[in-house]
C-alpha cells in the first residue's frame, strides 16, 4: 500500500517550530496534523519536545531589573574625580622663611620701609609676602601679595581676637587688610584645591 507523502517523510525540526509558532498556512497545518495522527510516533515525540521546549523558553523571562538597582551598580562603576573642594580637603601648615621681627633687616633697608614687619611664607611651591604696620596702639594694617597661579582664585583670612577678616588677591596677587585688632592672629590661605594654615603669631 503506498502511505501518502504526509505519511512517509519525518517532520524536520523548522516545520515544528513553524506549525507552533503559527507560521504555516492552512494547507501546510493539515499536512502536519495528519502526520502527527498517523502511526510516526519519531515525529509525535518530537513534536511534544520541541513544544515543551519552546515553552519553557517562552516563560523563562528575567524580571525587569528595578530602574534604583540599575543606577546603584551601574555608579559603582563610575570613575568619580577627586573632590577638591577646600572643605574636602585637610589644612597643610605653612611655613616661615623670613620674619623680620626674628632676624632685623639691616638699617639701610628699614629707613626705606619703615618700621613695619615683613614676613616670606612659603605655601609649597607658592610664597606669600606679608607687611604689618603699626596703624594704632590696638590696631595694624596688613598688605601682602600671593605668589601664585590665578591669585584671584585665592582668599586671605585672618582670625585675631574675635575678628575674622577677609581679603581677595587681585590679579597681580596684591591684598591689603586694615583696622586688624593686634594680638594673637591665625592666617589662613584658601585657594581651588589647597588650604593653608599659618601657625598663630602676636600682631
Amino acid at each position: 500500500m503506498k502511505l501518502p507523502s504526509a505519511a512517509r517523510k519525518h517532520l524536520d525540526t523548522r516545520t515544528v517550530l513553524d506549525y507552533l509558532e503559527g507560521r504555516l498556512d492552512a494547507s501546510a497545518r493539515a499536512k502536519v496534523e495528519s502526520h502527527l495522527a498517523g502511526s510516526c510516533a519519531r515525529c509525535r515525540r518530537q513534536f511534544h519536545e520541541t513544544a515543551q521546549l519552546l515553552g519553557g523558553m517562552r516563560t523563562d523571562r528575567v524580571p525587569a531589573v528595578p530602574d534604583a538597582l540599575r543606577s546603584g551598580v551601574l555608579g559603582l562603576f563610575v570613575i568619580h574625580p577627586p573632590v577638591t573642594t577646600p572643605e574636602a580637603l585637610g589644612w597643610q601648615i605653612a611655613r616661615i622663611l623670613f620674619d623680620s621681627l626674628a632676624a632685623p633687616l639691616p638699617a639701610p633697608v628699614r629707613r626705606a620701609v619703615g618700621e613695619a614687619r615683613w614676613l616670606q611664607i612659603a605655601l609649597a611651591d607658592d610664597r606669600l609676602e606679608l607687611e604689618i604696620e603699626v596703624e594704632a596702639q590696638s590696631s595694624v594694617t596688613i598688605r601682602g601679595r600671593l605668589g601664585a597661579a590665578d591669585p584671584a582664585l585665592y582668599r586671605i583670612d585672618v582670625r585675631s581676637g574675635d575678628e575674622a577678616l577677609s581679603a581677595w588677591p587681585d590679579a597681580e596677587g596684591r591684598f591689603a587688610l586694615e583696622h586688624v585688632p593686634r594680638g594673637a592672629a591665625v592666617f589662613t590661605v584658601q585657594g581651588p584645591t589647597v588650604r593653608w594654615r599659618l601657625r598663630e603669631m602676636d600682631l
